[in-house]
């Protein structure tokens, strides 16, 4: 009798032991690891907040790491996520091209990967599953858009540029040229690197001002949301000449765009790419790939001008 008990506790502990596993109920949480090229970028802040709420939703394990600008280090992360078997790499790398070899490596180890925000060189065998983010190429034709709008057929402009060799930069910089090669009067005059920093913004900004005295310079273009102090600097010393147009939707733009100090910008949220990139990494892992729109994620790019600002709530900041 006490061997018929017995066998009886073992099997309803084992079946019990299946149905756990089986719900995923014991199952240990899925681990990914995310690298951004540098987390102290406000935006990237955001992208953050919104990634990580979706794991603890999920009981993910999400490890967020700084690749501090530093191509060397965004390898080193990523390879260390490979030791770490994580189930999957989201990544925002620096350098396109330069960190291929870092996926390659993922790849080999099965770990599949994503890009969020910034994208990978995938032409040299590096396979990504999907990107999440904006169409940067897209951003600059709207940019582009909104310049022709603002100044016409015959304009000089200066252009302020993010960090040299990111997707973001060198994406955006063709879509403007793509419009602008359908307006011939309107010129590039002067370009600036900023890499996504304000105080670099102001100087080129401040920069370009000087070299162009007041009437030689019709507009300022900037790829990111960081001229937006040289353009209230410029307002403030009598330059109403150049007209400002900013790429991402901050509060600081927001307020710059309502009272006239900025023309408009092209709004790239940064909480739906955490979102998506979380919810999309997520769906990979349960084998729902198929949910998952390959090989991009292209989310919305809204223009905002005065126009639309008020109704439109800024993308990060109070």
């Amino acid at each position: 009798m006490k061997v018929f008990n017995r066998r009886i506790v073992i099997t309803l502990i084992a079946a019990a032991g299946a149905v756990a596993f089986s719900t995923g109920a014991w199952a240990a949480p899925k681990k990914i690891g995310m690298v951004l090229y540098d987390t102290s970028i406000p935006f990237f802040s955001n992208v953050i907040t919104a990634a990580k709420k979706v794991a603890d939703q999920n009981d993910v394990a999400l490890d967020v790491q700084n690749g501090n600008r530093d191509l060397a280090t965004q390898i080193a992360i990523v390879q260390q996520f490979i030791t770490q078997e994580v189930d999957l790499i989201l990544i925002a790398p620096g350098d396109p091209r330069g960190i291929v070899p870092a996926i390659r490596q993922a790849n080999a180890a099965n770990i599949p990967v994503m890009t969020i925000n910034t994208k990978v060189d995938t032409s040299t065998g590096a396979k990504v599953a999907t990107y999440i983010g904006v169409d940067d190429f897209v951003f600059g034709q709207k940019q582009g858009e909104l310049l022709v709008k603002t100044v016409g057929e015959n304009a000089n402009v200066a252009y302020i540029v993010g960090q040299l060799g990111t997707s973001a930069q060198l994406d955006r910089e063709a879509g403007l040229m793509d419009t602008l090669k359908k307006h011939p009067g309107i010129k590039i005059v002067a370009r600036s690197a900023a890499d996504w920093d304000n105080s670099k913004a102001l100087a080129a900004t401040q920069d370009f001002l000087s070299r162009f005295p007041k009437g030689s310079l019709d507009a300022i273009v900037d790829q990111g949301p960081e001229g937006v102090n040289g353009a209230k600097q410029a307002r403030q010393n009598g330059r109403d000449d150049v007209k400002f147009i900013m790429g991402d939707y901050p509060a600081d733009v927001r307020s710059a765009i309502m009272d006239g100090t900025v023309v408009g910008t092209i709004n790239q949220d940064p909480t739906p790419q955490g979102k998506v990139a979380m919810e999309n990494a997520i769906k990979w892992l349960d084998g729902k790939q198929s949910e998952v729109p390959q090989p991009y994620n292209y989310l919305d790019l809204p223009t905002v001008t005065k126009d639309n600002a008020e109704s439109m709530p800024p993308a990060w900041g109070g």
